[in-house]
């Protein structure tokens, strides 16, 4: 990993809201012929009994996607970091029919991974109460990126109102701070510890070894590891020390990226899918009103990917040591790794 000159990052990497708010060439909308593929791909693994974890992109034939994936993959990789596609429909699908094809897609974008000790490939992002994590917790969400390459969220249900999914170029963010608040890129470079609780399940909490930048480069790339609830762990729960200076680096990235001019605004509809690019794009949630019924209320699913094409990440740069597939996601609890 190498840290570089502390200088503007340029590049597709680098947008804000203007640069798409006007235009919707971030949509991917899925065709007659895609769709008929992801229906026989459906039916194919519903027949066949397979688990998800055994289902592979030779599983799951999409022919009339390829030209699109392979799109698709450059966008993530080099490009903005982040698609929405449209076009399935939860009136043709059940939830577990849903599950499949988002597994689908994902096996020919990358490798689908565990997202928690309890080593659930698939993630429900639903308020069950919970609040160490964000998927399981309900109402507004701070801006983060999700430890793993890539990240997909397929909704399947929207909450009454409000529920927005809003986007920011991490790398827009580095600009700004740059710009405003240089004192501040030192502490972000140095990077935070991060709490392993939710790995260390057994033995009530960790922090890992080193810490982990918030900026850096790696590959040529630009790099972003931003989870503040994990930092905010390993200090109020694992007893990490935290300057003044570091709290307000921590606070100042989640303010700038929250500037209505920097982020972009994605208000999903059943049956939508985001996948996002973790090094590069951080996510959000605004606040929601739910629906009274459990049976109705907002429900998206969420998919891990990592990516075999991109080059792994530094030891130093993993919150989760050797986890699951390709060193990714989070091992189960009963496991030894991968």
């Amino acid at each position: 990993m190498t840290l570089g000159a502390v200088s503007p990052i340029s590049g597709d990497t680098v947008w804000t809201r203007d640069a798409f708010a006007s235009d919707d060439r971030w949509v991917h909308q899925l065709s007659p012929a895609a769709l008929a593929d992801i229906d026989r791909g459906v039916r194919a693994v519903r027949e066949s009994g397979r688990a998800l974890d055994d289902v592979t992109n030779t599983d799951f034939a999409l022919p009339a996607l390829a030209a699109d994936f392979a799109e698709i993959n450059h966008i993530l990789g080099r490009g903005r970091g982040f698609v929405l596609i449209k076009g399935l429909s939860p009136e043709r699908y059940g939830e577990d029919e849903m599950a499949i094809a988002l597994w689908g897609i994902g096996t020919h974008l990358g490798v689908g991974v565990s997202q928690s000790w309890r080593g659930d490939r698939l993630g429900h992002v639903r308020n069950i109460g919970e609040t160490d994590r964000y998927y399981t917790a309900g109402g507004e969400i701070e801006m983060h990126m999700d430890p793993v390459d890539v990240v997909g969220l397929l909704c399947l249900r929207k909450g009454v109102s409000g529920g927005l999914s809003r986007i920011a170029s991490s790398m827009t963010v580095h600009n700004i701070i740059l710009a405003e608040r240089p004192d501040l890129m030192a502490s972000l470079r140095d990077g935070f510890f991060y709490s392993r609780r939710e790995v260390d399940r057994g033995g009530g909490g960790a922090v890992g070894a080193a810490r982990i930048p918030v900026f850096a480069k790696w590959d040529g790339m630009p790099v972003c590891h931003y989870l503040p609830i994990a930092v905010r762990s390993a200090a109020d729960l694992e007893g990490v020390e935290m300057s003044a200076l570091e709290r307000e680096a921590l606070a100042f990235v989640d303010e700038v990226a929250q500037r209505p001019e920097v982020y972009l605004e994605m208000d999903f509809q059943p049956g939508d899918i985001q996948f996002l690019n973790n090094r590069v794009v951080l996510h959000a949630r605004t606040d929601y009103v739910d629906h009274d019924r459990p049976e109705l209320r907002r429900h998206l699913l969420r998919l891990w990917l990592m990516m075999p094409s991109w080059a792994a990440l530094p030891e130093n740069m993993r919150m989760h040591g050797a986890g699951d597939r390709l060193g990714g996601g989070i091992a189960k609890a009963d496991t030894n790794g991968p």
